[in-house]
């Protein structure tokens, strides 16, 4: 019996029984072209000419599991128990309610076209100061040297002053908070006092004869948790390649970036013409 007959079979064998392996040999590895879950994806999804696979994993992929059935293929990405990205290989997906990615295609890949369709927390934590004279901008620049390099909840805090002192209050606070920002305003009495009178968007982070830290407290109290959530759609011949994201805490800071890096696209094409080539037809 031939080798390529062999592989056939085994390919035929597994995916009638399916297939859900932890991290180890079987994962479907982009620089190893030979291994079973290749030849699985492959004939999971017939039409696809690309499946998912993995160059590299990061640190905190506690565990993989990789399945096949019949019309799909994936990759599940835990982190201890909990997952937080799933990558699968379907026929068809509905990008109608993605935009098209501006990044448009991924690197070495012009026939695939990239959608997307997430949300997040932003990472940054950032807090407009308005100075209501020369004195409370002295304050401002004081605040800024003592508190600027503060994290809030794995975030880091981005302190400007707007210093634009020939500008009326109402109008640089406006801009701010246009802007999603905390918005700390020191007037001459707070310059005194060393205090400051915050707003936001939201009314529960807001109060005036706060300290700095007293308002530092205040947004960590109501800040919302650090999530990216939403899935990334990637559309060529005969198949769509979806990145489903769900990941929380620190883990949402670079979730998008390592999916970026480390996962990639296996051509399935190329496995099935080496079957036809001899004499082996996968579907």
């Amino acid at each position: 019996m031939s080798r390529r007959l062999i592989l056939g079979l085994l390919l035929t064998t597994l995916l009638a029984s399916g297939c859900n392996s932890g991290l180890g040999l079987d994962q479907p590895d982009c620089n190893d072209l030979e291994l079973n879950t290749h030849f699985l994806a492959a004939q999971a999804v017939t039409t696809a000419k690309y499946t998912p696979c993995i160059d590299e994993l990061r640190l905190g992929w506690d565990s993989v599991d990789w399945y096949a059935r019949d019309g799909e293929a994936g990759i599940e990405f835990r982190g201890g128990t909990t997952p937080f990205l799933t990558v699968s290989v379907t026929e068809t997906c509905d990008v109608s309610d993605a935009r098209p990615a501006r990044s448009g295609h991924p690197v070495g890949y012009p026939d695939i076209d990239r959608f997307e369709d997430t949300e997040s927390v932003p990472i940054v934590i950032r807090i407009t100061i308005i100075p209501l004279g020369e004195g409370p901008l002295t304050s401002a620049e004081n605040i800024v040297e003592e508190f600027g390099r503060e994290e809030i909840e794995d975030r880091r805090v981005i302190m400007t002053i707007d210093g634009d002192l020939e500008q009326d209050a109402r109008s640089r606070v406006d801009r701010a908070l246009a802007n999603d920002h905390y918005v700390w305003i020191i007037s001459n009495l707070d310059a005194e006092e060393r205090t400051i009178e915050m707003r936001s968007n939201t009314t529960a982070v807001a109060g005036t004869g706060l300290s700095p830290e007293k308002a530092i407290d205040l947004i960590e109290d109501h800040v919302p948790d650090l999530f990216f959530r939403g899935s990334w759609y990637f559309t060529f011949e005969g198949g769509c390649i979806t990145y489903d994201f769900d990941a929380k805490g620190i883990r949402a800071v670079t979730v998008a970036e390592d999916a970026d890096d480390a996962l990639g696209f296996y051509p399935a094409y190329q496995l099935r013409q080496f079957f036809r080539d001899g004499g082996f037809d996968m579907g």
